[in-house]
């Protein structure tokens, strides 16, 4: 993968399989063209380091890996915004204090994210902006945004695994 002509002509016969291939595992049109154009941008960062004849293979796995990572996030974004209804809703006084001390420790786990982390998972998980929309918003690049978004989960996933 030595030249931009065979980047391109790999570009053209690619992305279209590859990007069916994502939207059969996610079923989301512009994840799936987010999931494809990461790929080809890792390929086009890294390709004289490739060997050409197994870029092909590397983006078909890479690929599903960056899909099944999706699936992964989605799930605990779910689990997110379940926790964030359970806690706006008003309930037996027991679960009223147990809600109550699940919102002290996930507003102690936000206290602990600096600023820029914190305005952006909530740009995420409470306006629900898509990460492209954020990256465009803070001038970052989309990976940033994820990169900032699993340290926030892995901050609050770590409060809450501290007692239970």
């Amino acid at each position: 993968m030595n030249n931009k002509h065979a980047f391109e002509s790999l570009f053209k016969t690619s992305y279209t399989s590859l990007y069916f291939y994502a939207f059969h595992f996610i079923n989301d049109i512009e994840a799936s063209k987010d999931i494809v154009s990461d790929a080809f941008r890792y390929v086009w960062e890294h390709c004289g380091e490739m060997d050409p004849e197994a870029v092909k293979g590397y983006l078909y796995v890479s690929v599903r890996n960056k899909c099944l990572n999706y699936l992964r996030h989605q799930h605990v974004h779910a689990q997110y915004i379940e926790f964030c209804r359970q806690v706006s809703e008003d309930s037996v006084e027991t679960e009223y204090r147990e809600t109550g001390e699940r919102t002290m420790r996930l507003r102690k786990a936000l206290d602990t994210l600096s600023p820029r982390t914190r305005q952006i998972l909530e740009e995420c998980y409470v306006h629900k902006k898509k990460y492209r929309e954020v990256a465009h918003e803070q001038a970052i690049s989309i990976s940033a945004v994820r990169k900032h978004i699993m340290k926030a989960l892995r901050t609050i996933r770590a409060e809450f695994a501290k007692n239970n």
